[in-house]
């Protein structure tokens, strides 16, 4: 956005800069104890995988010699532990997120997690619990898309496309559809509220 003065009064109107032109991004945005004590504090707070360690430190400008012992140190005083990170976004992002199993796994590898520790983390999921969690959700969404589709058809699509994209597989959507677009299908009261 460009500002225009008042030539004939001589006001200058000017977009004043948000950081300061003295301000030095060649040198570390924290010392490396400071940088220690941020992470611990936030560690503490909520889980925390290594991958969102490194992003910290790359954002604080630090030296990529130092992340390894930070990270080390970390490791060591368990303020980081991937398999507890993995358990913990497994069981926020399907009861939480109402995610489903395909889209945690992508998220978890997306984190970096190894795969033996992603799989032993959705070994948590219960299929029965997931499958009444994506009805439920499933029952929401056909109550909002009914009355918008031209038919059933075009209704049955747009469900399988909004769970998929929730990570759902695709044989257990075609499970809850079956039973939900039955003549005599009851969404229930739970669902209406």
């Amino acid at each position: 956005m460009v500002y225009y003065g008042d030539e004939e009064t001589g006001y200058k109107r000017v977009r004043k800069r948000r950081r300061p032109a003295e301000a030095d991004y060649s040198q570390p945005a924290k010392s490396v104890e400071r940088a220690l004590e941020s992470l611990m504090f936030s560690c503490a707070k909520s889980e925390r995988c290594i991958s969102d360690i490194r992003r910290s430190l790359y954002r604080w400008r630090m030296n990529e010699a130092d992340y390894e012992p930070i990270i080390r140190r970390l490791v060591e005083e368990k303020f980081v532990d991937e398999e507890r990170y993995a358990r913990a976004y497994v069981r926020d992002k399907m009861n939480g997120s109402g995610w489903g199993r395909r889209k945690i796994e992508m998220g978890l590898k997306a984190k970096g997690i190894p795969k033996e520790t992603i799989e032993e983390a959705l070994r948590q999921i219960e299929p029965e619990r997931q499958s009444d969690k994506l009805e439920t959700m499933l029952r929401r969404r056909w109550l909002r898309e009914r009355d918008k589709a031209k038919g059933r058809y075009e209704l049955r699509n747009k469900l399988v496309r909004w769970a998929m994209g929730r990570g759902y597989d695709y044989s257990e959507i075609q499970d809850v559809l079956e039973r939900m677009m039955e003549k005599d299908y009851d969404p229930g009261e739970e669902v209406t509220k």
